[in-house]
């Protein structure tokens, strides 16, 4: 229940309390949070777990008992039989959260021009695109490109992926 009420709250009521806790962390314990790798992967495991989690779960609840209790029967340990049983049939949804994360953690531009500045060294790659855009100077040459740039790796996971998304639709579909 945890899970789903933190993806009920949306980002722009917590970014503020969020900001104000990782420079008070960074203070305590000299790692530092903000303007760096590490804060930003902190708060993306923080904020896309619950959706992984929530996906993981329901598909996971899917599954039908018996396929463990066969195995149980066989002589399988539990940690062999999630390994052997269970994780295999988790591909297609795993998929399906790499594909969800991915696009949302690259396509994501409030979370990084909080957490790292618009004029820091470190830059994502929406935050990089929009520094091509000034006051008086919009550089529509430069902006296209590397928006098509950014698109490229997203579209590259998405093609070599189709077939374990189509897989697990269908089998969604089936259950």
């Amino acid at each position: 229940m945890m899970f789903v009420a933190s993806m009920v709250i949306p980002f722009q009521v917590v970014m503020l309390p969020l900001l104000s806790t990782f420079r008070k962390v960074s203070e305590f314990t000299g790692i530092p949070l903000l303007s760096s790798y590490t804060g930003i992967i902190t708060a993306y495991l923080g904020f896309g777990g619950s959706l992984s989690v929530f996906i993981l779960h329901g598909f996971i609840k899917g599954i039908p008992k018996e396929l463990e209790e066969a195995a149980w029967i066989d002589g399988c340990s539990p940690e062999n039989t999630f390994f052997q049983i269970v994780f295999p049939l988790l591909k297609p949804v795993q998929m399906t959260v790499l594909i969800l994360n991915g696009i949302w953690i690259w396509n994501d531009y409030l979370l990084p021009s909080l957490m790292l500045g618009l004029n820091g060294r470190i830059k994502t790659l929406p935050v990089a695109v929009s520094s091509f855009v000034g006051s008086y100077v919009k550089q529509w040459d430069l902006i296209l490109a590397a928006a098509f740039l950014a698109m490229i790796p997203i579209v590259i996971l998405f093609l070599c992926a189709q077939r374990q998304i189509i897989q697990g639709m269908v089998e969604g579909a089936i259950k």
